[in-house]
């Protein structure tokens, strides 16, 4: 029979091989994303900030990306390019937001700041330019069968409350255009975090430990898409992700 990519199924259908993850970790400075997307199969790291140095992977460019156009071309040449890489990350992904509106404030308001911030113009276009990012990185993503991690820092988040008082949470620091569509478009978002209690007001560390966060509730972005299921919590391991990540990840 010819086949049909509309034809009408039945019964439970067998997945055979998902494509490799592409995954959005953030959360406090210095916490240990940087370590954790090193161990990653066989990686190189885009810097967009200068933070890495100390991580013993493959680097591009050796020094931090300095305009949008930079980071743009070390995605060209990862594509054009053979190479053993299996994975690809993006350290930070706020920093590569600021080069979008780097970008954007020179070219269409001529550094003209106040225009840029009018009617949050500017950071909403800058928004578009990110989403060209991540149409470069599916290319990768499937033309060279890469994992994608993308890496940032944490912020409170407005969010509104359509049955009480708005409210602020943890999400990835970047504007709300930006967020939208690398929320839509990862296929895990994992939030980093040591463990902490409030005394008196102020917030007391609880120990050393540092976990990944992978539920999402009010307080905070997180979540994984069907497939890429994870427990809610785990602690911020690579071996301890690589346990539910088999079949998942290109290298293991």
């Amino acid at each position: 029979m010819e086949n049909n990519r509309f034809s009408i199924g039945s019964g439970p259908v067998q997945i055979h091989e998902l494509p490799p993850v592409r995954s959005c970790f953030y959360g406090e400075q210095k916490v240990g994303k940087t370590s954790f997307a090193a161990c990653f199969p066989d990686p190189i790291l885009i810097q967009t900030e200068d933070g890495a140095a100390g991580a013993p992977i493959p680097k591009m460019p050796e020094t931090p990306c300095e305009s949008w156009e930079e980071l743009i071309q070390c995605l060209r040449v990862l594509l054009k390019e053979d190479h053993d890489r299996k994975t690809l990350i993006i350290d930070t992904l706020d920093k590569a937001e600021a080069l979008a509106s780097a970008k954007i404030l020179e070219e269409i308001y001529k550094g003209d700041k106040k225009k840029f911030m009018s009617y949050y113009e500017g950071p909403f276009l800058a928004g578009d330019l990110i989403a060209d990012l991540l149409f470069a990185l599916d290319h990768l993503h499937k033309r060279k069968n890469m994992n994608i991690v993308l890496i940032a820092h944490d912020g409170l988040k407005p969010a509104a409350n359509a049955l009480g008082e708005d409210f602020r949470k943890y999400a990835p620091n970047l504007g709300k255009n930006s967020w939208a569509k690398v929320r839509d478009w990862v296929d895990q978002i994992g939030h980093v975090q040591t463990e902490f209690r409030v005394v008196e007001g102020k917030a007391k560390q609880k120990g050393k430990q540092r976990w990944i966060n992978f539920l999402g509730n009010p307080a905070r972005d997180a979540g994984c898409r069907v497939g890429y299921e994870m427990p809610e919590r785990i602690e911020l391991s690579f071996e301890e992700y690589a346990k539910h990540m088999k079949g998942k990840l290109n290298g293991i």
